[in-house]
This record gives C-alpha cells, sequence and structure tokens, in this order.
C-alpha cells in the first residue's frame, strides 16, 4: 500500500459495511428514456462478473452478517438463476435483509415466488405513469406497463410489501397523486413511494429537451408531495436527493460511511456519480478493501475534490477539464490498496 493510512476513527470498530449493493448486471430488457447509468449499451455490459465471480464476492461479504444487501441493475432478473443462487446464500449466513429493485416486467407469479423462497425481503418496482400513455413513454417500450402493473398484483399476491419509484419527467409529473392513488387501488397498504429529480447522466442526459420537467412543474409536484403525506394512513410518500450523500460523505460523516456500491464488473465506487473508481473485487476482496480503509475512503483528497464538483442536480452533467463524464466515459481508476488517493495530481494529470 503506497499511501499512508488513516486512521479509521469511526470506522474502525466494523468489520465490514452495513450495506451493500451490487449491480449483478447492467443488461436490460428496457432502454429507458431517462436511464442514468444506460443500462443495456453502456460501458459495462460486455465486461461484467461471471457467475463464479460473483458468488465468490457473495461468499466473501457473507462473513460481515450484514444488515443489508441490495441486488440492482439493469433488470437483476435477467440473471435470475444467479440472483436467487446468491439470495439464497446470504439469507443461510444470517443476512437481515435481502432486497432488489426492479422494472416489474417479469415479476411473473412464478419468479416471485422463487424470490420469496430464496429469502428476498423487499422489491422496489419503478412506475412512472398511470397509464400506459405516460409509462411506456417514459420505459421506451409499449406494453411495459400492463406487464408491471401484473408483476405488482402478483408481488402482492404473493405477501411482499413493495416499494416504489417515481420518476419525474416534463410528460409524467402531473400524474404523481393519480399513480399513488392507482397502487392503493391495486391493495398497497405499506412501504414507500419515493420520487427524486431527474438525474442528469447517462440517458437522461441525452434526451433533457423531450423529458426534463421545469421547475414549476417541480413545485407543483412537492406540493402534492406534502399534501399526500398529511392523508397518507399506508403507503408513505417520500422526496429523495440523489445529490445529498455526496455532501454528508465528504464532510460530516467521512470517518465512516457503512455502505458500498459494487458495478457489474466488479468495480468498488464510492458514489455512481463521480467518476471514480476506488478497487475492483478481480484484483482485490471486497474485504481486503474494507480491512484497507474503504470505510473513510471519504477522508482522502480526491473523493472530496471530484465530490465538490457537484453540489446541485444541475452540476450532474457539467463536463470538467480532465475530469471524465459520468458514465459516458471510463472512470478514474485509482486503487485503495495500490495507489494514493491523496495524490491530486493523479487527478488532474
Amino acid at each position: 500500500m503506497s499511501q499512508s493510512v488513516k486512521v479509521n476513527r469511526h470506522a474502525d470498530i466494523l468489520i465490514g459495511p452495513h450495506q451493500i449493493s451490487l449491480d449483478i448486471t447492467n443488461k436490460c430488457n428496457l432502454r429507458c428514456l431517462h436511464c442514468y447509468n444506460a443500462s443495456g449499451e453502456n460501458l459495462i455490459v460486455d465486461n461484467e462478473l461471471s457467475d463464479e465471480e460473483v458468488l465468490k464476492f457473495i461468499d466473501d461479504i457473507s462473513q460481515i452478517k450484514l444488515y443489508n444487501f441490495c441486488f440492482c441493475g439493469g433488470e437483476p432478473l435477467l440473471r435470475k438463476d444467479l440472483l436467487i443462487q446468491c439470495a439464497k446464500k446470504l439469507k443461510s449466513n444470517g443476512i437481515h435483509m435481502i432486497s432488489m429493485v426492479s422494472n416489474g416486467i417479469l415479476m411473473t407469479k412464478e419468479t416471485v415466488n422463487q424470490l420469496k423462497e430464496a429469502g428476498i425481503d423487499r422489491v422496489q418496482i419503478s412506475l412512472d405513469g398511470a397509464s400506459p400513455c405516460t409509462h411506456d413513454r417514459l420505459r421506451n417500450k409499449a406494453g411495459s406497463f400492463e406487464k408491471t402493473i401484473q408483476g405488482i398484483k402478483n408481488l402482492l399476491e404473493a405477501g411482499f410489501d413493495p416499494n416504489f419509484a417515481f420518476t419525474p419527467t416534463s410528460f409524467n409529473i402531473d400524474e404523481f397523486k393519480e399513480v399513488y392513488n392507482l397502487l392503493v387501488s391495486l391493495g398497497v397498504k405499506t412501504g414507500e413511494l419515493k420520487t427524486q429529480p431527474l438525474m442528469l447522466l447517462g440517458r437522461a442526459d441525452k434526451n433533457l429537451e423531450q423529458i426534463q420537467a421545469t421547475d414549476l412543474q417541480y413545485r407543483r409536484l412537492v406540493k402534492e408531495l406534502l399534501k399526500l403525506n398529511e392523508t397518507s394512513k399506508g403507503l408513505k410518500v417520500a422526496w429523495g436527493d440523489p445529490i445529498d450523500h455526496l455532501i454528508r460523505f465528504r464532510t460530516v460523516i467521512k470517518h465512516c460511511v457503512d455502505n458500498c456500491v459494487v458495478l457489474a464488473n466488479g468495480n468498488v465506487v464510492l458514489s455512481p456519480y463521480i467518476p471514480l473508481v476506488v478497487g475492483n473485487i478481480r484484483k482485490h476482496s471486497i474485504l481486503e478493501y474494507w480491512n484497507n480503509g474503504l470505510g473513510n475512503a471519504w477522508e482522502y483528497n480526491i473523493p472530496r475534490e471530484l465530490a465538490k464538483n457537484i453540489v446541485n442536480i444541475s452540476d450532474m452533467n457539467k463536463e470538467f477539464e480532465n475530469i471524465p463524464k459520468v458514465i459516458a466515459e471510463e472512470s478514474l481508476y485509482i486503487d485503495l490498496i495500490d495507489d494514493d488517493l491523496d495524490d491530486l495530481d493523479a487527478l488532474y494529470n
């Protein structure tokens, strides 16, 4: 390890992170107009971890008794058999919560029952409109709305309490209340319907002219959220801020960040919204990275310097000299174990 080891302070009491998310694949059965990581056609899809590499990763993290593990993507169900095998391993090793995100299209009754049996605890489904007209337009595929609604029905029938994500755009943002009412009419009694500003990365960046909502539309959405929260007794609504962690992680909690993200090619990132990779599980195990300071990696100069460039949503798609553009270009690779995350010369040269 070429750099001086930072004092872990709070992170040293943890044997590993509390939460890990894994993009089990970036392949996808949709080409959504807003997809921040351009699933199905990004720089990762042709270099994904093999089944054996994923299972080795699962074996490694099973040693640390995570609170939560999330299967992300892409569409995770495109690797359903592997996902189920991993979930069973995690559950048998005492992982508290196993979750996944999905577009819902492949949530057949058989698949839902398999997920339940494997130990999946929580599923998040994306629903971006109250009708095929809006949902299918954003999802860029006719028929996706009906399949997603059926998938939600199948999850409810199997005893899941799903969460839901709604991406606001210029043409669907005024349907948020209708989406809420639709979910309630389907029998959703608990869980959360979450929305947040459009992330200006990947395909969203390319399609901004046709999908970006106005400030006035966002103000109306926030008012609707507040009204729903005042009257809701079951399904909750929430507003997310994708930029929030970039501020908190580099300032108030930089000494101990207890979650990590592993991309489909094994890259370990501190945030998917900055162009920095701090390791790869093909090179060192996730436990080696944790034991060498992953929990307090935000104390180093390079992550903090990159995060300073993004203080609001409009900064997400800005271009900075000598710094790769997130998703569109290969990220900087500065290995936490083998390189120096304090060396700002490595960032700008």
